[in-house]
């Protein structure tokens, strides 16, 4: 059987067909991301408990935690920029205990945008909440409601450099306007903008205890492309924590 990847989600009011209410929201590039790299996608709404967290990533075999608003710079001991967004607490607390559930369980990790964010700062790193005012340009940014491109380049020898080229710059899409500052507990920058904004961050099992090797954080957004190598990674990594899970269940 396919592999199964919970991907966290936006809480929003949201209308369509005549109707308006609160609803669990992301867009659909996510999801075929996700089945094209041969993965069986189930969407990770926000509100849960710490508990619910854990239960929910135990069942899965492995995890996206997607792209979506400012994180509340409290939780890293921040005071709000003028530019940063409201929190939104209840997604806020959700995906920091997917991420950190995932990591504690040994459950492959794709952190996209945000979701590269909410893993710092839940290894208790920091961010910067407006990039522009320290790298003097908007190129990271994007247009306001769509995906710009920018040029990174990846470490060679890291995990990440296993699935994409090293060495050299390549054009990935973007949107983001904060980013890692200082790196949380365990985790090493592997890509970087020309600029030298880091563009993307891992850790290893021997860094976090981890039972998977597979804990990466990009941010940009790969969904947006048409790059799956990513995805495929991940679902390769997924695949292989299912087989392990069906090996220790025929033994009971």
């Amino acid at each position: 059987m396919s592999p199964v990847i919970g991907i966290t989600t936006y809480e929003d009011q949201a209308a369509w067909r005549g109707w308006n209410a609160r609803a669990a929201l992301l867009p659909y590039v996510y999801v075929d991301a996700v089945r094209n790299a041969g993965g069986r996608a189930v969407l990770l709404p926000p509100g849960g408990t710490d508990a619910e967290a854990r239960e929910t990533v135990a069942g899965l075999d492995g995890l996206v935690v997607s792209g979506g608003p400012d994180i509340d710079p409290a939780r890293y001991g921040a005071v709000r920029h003028p530019e940063t967004q409201a929190p939104v607490h209840s997604r806020d607390s959700w995906d920091l205990a997917v991420t950190t559930s995932a990591l504690s369980l040994g459950v492959p990790l794709l952190a996209i945008c945000r979701g590269m964010q909410v893993l710092n700062v839940c290894r208790g790193g920091t961010l910067h909440q407006h990039v522009s005012d320290m790298v003097g340009h908007a190129r990271h940014n994007g247009p306001a409601t769509g995906f710009g491109q920018h040029s990174v380049q990846v470490a060679e020898g890291s995990l990440l450099a296993s699935v994409l080229p090293s060495g050299q710059y390549f054009d990935v899409p973007t949107h983001h306007h904060q980013a890692v500052d200082l790196l949380g507990d365990g985790l090493t920058a592997v890509a970087w903008e020309e600029d030298g904004l880091i563009e993307a961050i891992e850790a290893g099992p021997s860094e976090l205890g981890a039972i998977s090797g597979f804990v990466l954080g990009v941010q940009w957004h790969p969904e947006q492309g048409d790059d799956s190598r990513l995805f495929r990674a991940l679902v390769a990594a997924a695949a292989e924590r299912a087989a392990e899970r069906a090996d220790l269940a025929s033994m009971v």
